[in-house]
């Protein structure tokens, strides 16, 4: 008998093995999450690090600016502050007034005028005001008035409290103490009451007050 030519190939059936025109499974990568974890941690590193390195390269840039600020000051010693000419309010007052202005006299040039002005009492009359910064920093003035309100030398002296007397050149003042620490020298002359003031020690508020000349 013959065998039939027409029956069908027989495929290899090998295991294993795939059949000839198979397409190649697809590769499928697998990430190793210990790997991914130290990258993450990496990029949050540098990002920290980026961070820090600009909030320092921005405190250096205002401590720059503050310096340059800060610097000339310290150099001269003393704040740059804004000074006045007291003359012509104390020359007008001079003038206008019917008691004696007093004024320093031979005040030291590190004693700056920082204000000079004529203000008005409760009941209408004149303030004559000067004040000065003291070498020290502190500040030092006198408010002086012919007014007649009661409430001039509370207000002058920041509600001070009377604390003894002192004598400068032979004349007594009344000194008083507020409870933020300002001191004060009060004197009643001449129709007019004088109220000296400052925030140093009362060695330098008597100095100032025995510099106070009515000419």
């Amino acid at each position: 008998m013959e065998a039939d030519d027409s029956s069908e190939p027989v495929a290899d059936a090998v295991p294993g093995r795939p059949a000839p025109d198979a397409a190649p499974a697809p590769s499928v990568a697998v990430e190793d999450p210990a790997l991914v974890a130290a990258q993450r941690e990496e990029r949050a590193s540098r990002r920290l690090r980026q961070t820090v390195r600009d909030m320092v390269l921005s405190m250096l840039a205002v401590f720059g600016v503050v310096l340059v600020i800060w610097l000339p000051s310290r150099l001269h010693g003393t704040p740059d502050v804004a000074t006045v000419d007291p003359s012509p309010v104390v020359s007008g007052a001079r003038q206008s007034e019917t008691w004696p202005v007093l004024a320093p006299v031979g005040l030291p040039a590190d004693w700056r005028a920082t204000s000079a002005r004529i203000e008005t009492a409760a009941d209408g009359a004149d303030i004559v005001h000067l004040g000065y910064l003291t070498p020290t920093s502190t500040y030092a003035g006198v408010e002086q008035s012919a007014t007649k309100a009661v409430s001039f030398v509370r207000d002058a002296t920041l509600h001070g409290h009377e604390s003894g007397t002192s004598r400068i050149g032979g004349v007594a003042w009344t000194r008083y103490e507020s409870d933020d620490g300002h001191r004060s020298l009060v004197r009643t002359a001449d129709g007019a009451t004088y109220v000296v003031v400052g925030t140093g020690d009362w060695p330098q508020v008597e100095y100032f007050t025995s510099t106070l000349h009515p000419a």
